[in-house]
């Protein structure tokens, strides 16, 4: 006789919504992969048009209500910090937020006998998983992101993050620079602990021949400088912004090709317009993930100029960097967080000083003069990527903490 399936309840604020969304996809990669050797449910919250339950690669999904009419429930998606930092009315929403995702999860793991609970962030999902984990009696695991520790200071914050931490019973964090902020507020070291980095899809993310049709539609035939990401302030895109006048001046035929949204979209547009470079920035907006290949494919050079936002708020890891790295584009980003983790620099990828425009533009141009330095670049990013930070890679490391944790449960 087999033995039982571990069941793992996996709770998370970003999550597609919907086949093709725009949303990062890195708890759903990872949970999908989990899905082959666990039962995975995963929790994640409602939003307008959602579906509350469905099947999805082999995944259990449920998401919970916390407003109504569901065209009010706008806390989540986009980033819950950023936000609120955009809307303070939408902190009316966060007791109800907390409060159904506490009722759900409880739900959840009782009716199904869930054996681990995985926390994606550690606030609010670890705190909920906490009391959940206490309530039924199992083991959680946290995996801390970045805004979860970053972008919450202060002290009573603080006391949160400790009090959850110490009653977690695994604790992964996707960076090193992040194990360093969880061992600052003197968390139990006996406490297992490991970093374990969100991971890359290489065979989504592969080098393939340019799409020259994305080329054409952007009106050149020039270098293409490529950002992805939230319009928010710690991923930095006003020093790309910043950055173009320079660059211009060397390659007057460059465009910046800016895919993602966010509250700070305007403000970019307005701010591209004094710099007058507007005509040779391209604001794509929100992007499917299946058209984000070709993009990778026609980039001349990924830019990742992140920086520390005003609270602290930071990059953990970026994923985006890992799937050009992936699809052999060449990357200069900032150093910070855990960037360089992922970019080494002069080795697999350029790294510059955050709110450096002038930084940013020589190490772009560098790019662009170079064939041979872009090629060599790549080509050890690539190596890089599939050997540490493949998909399937992570996915294994996370099985193996899973089941370590399970036991814990029987």
């Amino acid at each position: 006789m087999s033995e039982r399936r571990l069941r793992v309840l996996v709770l998370t604020s970003t999550f597609p919504r919907w086949p093709g969304d725009s949303q990062p996809p890195f708890v759903y990669n990872l949970s999908s992969r989990l899905a082959k050797r666990f039962d995975v449910t995963v929790l994640a919250p409602h939003g307008p048009n959602c579906k509350s339950r469905e099947v999805w690669d082999g995944m259990q999904v449920r998401r919970f209500r916390y407003f109504w009419p569901e065209r009010l429930e706008q806390l989540a998606y986009g980033g819950i910090l950023p936000n609120l930092r955009r809307n303070r009315l939408l902190w009316f929403l966060v007791p109800f937020f907390m409060v159904s995702e506490l009722i759900t999860a409880f739900s959840v793991a009782r009716t199904e006998r869930v054996d681990v609970l995985h926390a994606h962030w550690l606030v609010p999902q670890g705190v909920v998983a906490v009391l959940v984990g206490w309530l039924t009696r199992r083991p959680v695991l946290a995996t801390c992101h970045a805004a979860d520790l970053y972008g919450l200071r202060g002290r009573f914050r603080d006391r949160i993050k400790r009090w959850t931490l110490a009653r977690c019973s695994h604790i992964t964090t996707v960076s090193n620079d992040l194990m360093e902020e969880v061992r600052g507020l003197r968390v139990n070291p006996k406490i297992p602990s490991a970093v374990i980095s969100m991971g890359v899809d290489t065979q989504v993310f592969h080098p393939i021949k340019a799409d020259l049709s994305l080329a054409a539609r952007f009106g050149t035939s020039g270098p293409l400088l490529l950002f992805v990401g939230r319009l928010v302030e710690k991923k930095g895109v006003e020093y790309l912004l910043r950055a173009m006048p320079r660059v211009l001046s060397h390659h007057p035929d460059a465009t910046a090709v800016v895919v993602g949204d966010g509250p700070l979209g305007d403000e970019l547009r307005g701010l591209a317009g004094r710099l007058e470079v507007l005509e040779h920035v391209r604001f794509v907006g929100a992007t499917p993930q299946d058209e984000l290949p070709a993009y990778y494919a026609t980039a001349t050079v990924f830019v990742a100029p992140s920086m520390i936002a005003e609270g602290g708020d930071r990059e953990g890891l970026p994923v985006v960097a890992l799937e050009a790295m992936a699809s052999g584009c060449p990357v200069v980003a900032s150093d910070v967080g855990g960037t360089g983790e992922v970019v080494v620099h002069n080795e697999t990828g350029l790294l510059v000083r955050e709110r450096d425009p002038e930084g940013l533009a020589e190490a772009i141009c560098g790019l662009l003069e170079d064939e041979s330095l872009r090629e060599g670049l790549s080509g050890r990013a690539l190596a890089r990527v599939r050997e540490r930070f493949d998909q399937q890679v992570v996915s294994d490391r996370f099985g193996e903490v899973i089941a370590s944790v399970g036991k814990m449960s029987s």
